[in-house]
């Protein structure tokens, strides 16, 4: 059946992405709310979200005869206000901190955003355990229907909707986050840019030689230098001399190439290659946000080749890695993973504190640690 409802509570131009955030006290208030007034008393939570395209979006908070949307950034909730100038619609006077790592980590890794969709029903999982799970969180609209197996409900809050999954493992069942019907794409990036048939692999041959390697690993490692390395994967095709790099668009590929080219001199040669893969969105809003392959790690040891080499063996376990390009910088190992999906596996489970079952030497010297993306600054 299907519930309507809302909680009157209070909760709280084409360009590459790249991490040029302000500093960590500029970052921490931000107008990145959206006030919806002069709303009919009952009005429908869902129909104003999807009249106002306001997704992805972090909160929903509905009041009487207005309400609050909590966008990821200040430029998301701009061009929010721009779009719906027929709405009484404007910036919020209240500020919210950045988004939080974990956040972002999760919207790599698992696509995170405020509808869940179950999978396959467990013949014990009832309508009844379905609404209990529900009942602690603030919901937009939910439906369960044992017969076509359908059982789904849409939050007002991206971290209820965490939450509610969790249960759902927990319950036996296989909860999915759904892609928003009305999913609004950062400037720099359109749903066609995330299609199949794209333009948007780079592959770069003739690296035989180590120092013209060296030279591509600098391209992609270095995120101040080449913003452009705000890409989705980079990584040495094994014994061909050759190296991919795979981007959200074809603008951003071509980007790289014209930057890159002139830099190589004729040492390698670029070429543009279609890709098949279609990019998810919350990957591309996960890079708007800031998530990227490279990865800090708070480290006081000493990074001898030995440790090198057994961090090298353990993050292996969140993503492929190539342990020599690990290296130490003032109290911080800077990791660069082979993927993003790669580094927000790492970053996920340790901004959750998760429980790492492993037997290497070197967990033990990071645990308790919260790794973030290179760059950025998120709370």
């Amino acid at each position: 059946m299907l519930r309507l409802g809302f909680a009157l509570r209070r909760l709280g131009r084409s360009c590459p992405p790249c991490a040029s955030y302000g500093t960590a006290a500029e970052s921490s208030a931000l107008h990145r709310m959206v006030r919806v007034e002069n709303l009919p008393e009952g009005y429908n939570v869902g129909s104003i979200i999807d009249a106002m395209k306001a997704n992805p979006s972090e909160t929903i908070i509905p009041s009487k005869d207005h309400l609050l949307v909590k966008f990821f950034d200040e430029k998301a909730a701009r061009r929010c206000v721009e779009a719906n100038k027929e709405l009484s619609v404007k910036i919020d006077d209240s500020t919210s901190p950045p988004l939080s790592t974990l956040t972002v980590a999760s919207l790599a890794k698992h696509g995170a955003s405020r509808t869940i969709r179950l999978g396959t029903l467990p013949g014990d999982f009832t309508e009844s355990r379905f609404n209990e799970i529900l009942s602690q969180c603030g919901l937009i609209s939910s439906r369960f229907d044992r017969a076509t197996g359908v059982a789904e409900a849409q939050f007002l809050d991206l971290n209820q909707a965490f939450k509610a999954r969790i249960d759902f493992l927990k319950a036996g069942t296989n909860p999915k986050y759904l892609e928003a019907e009305h999913f609004t794409y950062p400037e720099w990036c359109s749903k066609e840019d995330t299609q199949p048939g794209q333009r948007r692999l780079v592959r770069i041959s003739g690296l035989t030689d180590s120092l013209i390697r060296e030279m591509c690993t600098s391209w992609t490692n270095d995120y101040a230098r080449f913003p452009l390395a705000a890409f989705i994967s980079a990584q040495f095709i094994d014994g061909s001399g050759e190296m991919s790099v795979y981007f959200p668009t074809s603008a951003l590929a071509q980007q790289f190439i014209t930057t890159c080219e002139p830099l190589a001199d004729g040492q390698c040669q670029f070429f543009l290659k279609t890709s098949g893969q279609v990019v998810s969105p919350s990957v591309v809003t996960a890079i708007d946000q800031g998530a990227r392959r490279t990865v800090t790690v708070p480290y006081s040891g000493i990074l001898t080749d030995r440790v090198q080499r057994q961090f090298g063996r353990f993050l292996s376990k969140f993503g492929r890695i190539d342990e020599r390009y690990i290296t130490h910088v003032d109290g911080q190992l800077l990791v660069p993973f082979h993927s993003v999906i790669g580094a927000a596996s790492f970053v996920y489970l340790y901004q959750r504190g998760s429980k790492i079952n492993t037997l290497s030497p070197v967990a033990a010297e990071i645990k308790g640690t919260k790794p973030t993306f290179v760059g950025c600054h998120l709370s």
